[in-house]
């Protein structure tokens, strides 16, 4: 009855060990502005009434509203509301951490106040359930009050791919210095391992066996309740200054389907930029985080294996579509008689960065380590890369900024 009485007075239940933060609690409306949201009743009839009740709301635009979880995700995504409200159908259907990472506050509604319409509140986060229609007008109020302030610390960090089409290429190589790199620039950063068969950022930053880090296998049990905190207990803070999301130990066996990408929203949530690290593969996980990452770093050796395997992967990934998301770096890991116009020719996108040959980037390797902050070389060559990464993320908020009218 507890969960019962606290649910219905629009506060969101205590489950799962989620708080509400400052930012939920400091949430009001603008005066003259209309909280935005988006509509998700499975049942017909109570759908077009709860539509007919709100749309009359001076205080509430109705951006959308949909009879089917797809359709629902859907409008989330491209609508931008401030809230949504479901039944509780249609929230055990996005209940899922990968779904509710996309969704913002949620309300639910429902014609009848039972224990199992409170415990589904409850499972999916939602802020509040009300009974309808006797509580219609507690749930106008709620979703008056669920107008964001839209503060920039709250956006979804930009989100960067790394993948090398070939072994060898120094596709980890890459993504862990951009890490670092991006850390020494002060931009807040998660490097995510999507390779849970091999997990060679373990290797690659030398946290070998027996260091006691944690990794993605200790979510397993969370993966339905997934937060923020969770995160923060199981990443590991590495001493530069960027967090790092392990792959499974060996032996360990592959995370639930889902967690993975549920654990890239809520880190987009916190950090401004999230690095994933993916397999050398073109199977459908890999394919999945290229679609939903903002841009793609593409490395090659300037060898004919990696070239061609290289322009497998650019046509395979539909790649030429969006030529401005892929960005092709050229990572001299060996001397050969190869030239960048080479790259270009065979992969047919130009090489919008070049890593030089270094003997000193061979020797970090083999001790499982990074180069440091000042090295010179192919740390250079880094650091522009990373330099020009952080600029594009600070770029995009500062024209969401300005979309915004801040």
């Amino acid at each position: 009855m507890d969960e019962r009485v606290e649910a219905r007075r629009g506060q969101r239940p205590e489950a799962n060990g989620r708080q509400p933060t400052e930012a939920t609690r400091s949430q009001r409306a603008r005066p003259g502005v209309p909280a935005r949201i988006v509509v998700g009743v499975r049942d017909v009839a109570l759908h077009q009434e709860v539509l007919d009740f709100l749309v009359r709301d001076p205080r509430i635009e109705v951006v959308g509203a949909a009879t089917a979880p797809d359709r629902l995700l859907e409008l989330a995504r491209e609508g931008g509301p401030d809230a949504v409200v479901l039944c509780p159908l249609l929230a055990r259907e996005v209940r899922h951490p990968s779904s509710l990472g996309r969704l913002p506050s949620v309300l639910l509604v429902a014609e009848e106040m039972t224990v199992p319409v409170l415990r589904e509140a409850i499972d999916t986060g939602a802020e509040g359930v009300f009974a309808w229609p006797e509580e219609r007008e507690e749930l106008a109020g709620a979703i008056a009050r669920a107008r964001s302030q839209r503060e920039p610390p709250g956006r979804r960090g930009r989100v960067v791919a790394v993948l090398g089409a070939r072994g060898g290429v120094g596709a980890t190589f890459v993504a862990t210095h951009l890490a670092a790199y991006l850390a020494d620039l002060g931009v807040r950063t998660a490097l995510v391992e999507l390779d849970p068969d091999f997990s060679d950022l373990t290797v690659a930053l030398g946290l070998l066996p027996g260091r006691g880090v944690r990794t993605v296998a200790d979510l397993g049990a969370v993966a339905l309740e997934l937060s923020h905190r969770h995160l923060q207990e199981v990443a590991y803070p590495h001493p530069r200054g960027f967090d790092v999301l392990l792959g499974p130990p060996e032996g360990g066996g592959p995370p639930p389907p889902g967690l993975l990408p549920a654990c890239v929203e809520v880190l987009a949530g916190s950090h401004e930029l999230v690095l994933l690290h993916l397999p050398r593969s073109l199977a459908e996980p890999v394919r999945e985080a290229v679609r939903a990452a903002d841009q793609l770093l593409l490395v090659t050796g300037l060898d004919l294996f990696s070239l061609y395997g290289t322009r497998r992967a650019v046509r395979s990934l539909d790649l030429w579509e969006a030529p401005d998301r892929c960005r092709l770096v050229v990572n001299r890991a060996a001397r050969g008689a190869l030239t960048l116009e080479d790259a270009a020719s065979v992969v047919g996108v130009a090489p919008a960065a070049c890593l030089r040959y270094d003997r000193a980037a061979a020797r970090a390797r083999e001790r499982g380590a990074l180069l440091p902050a000042r090295a010179r070389g192919v740390g250079r060559d880094l650091r522009a890369l990373a330099a020009s990464v952080a600029e594009a993320a600070r770029s995009e908020v500062r024209t969401e900024a300005r979309r915004d009218g801040r």
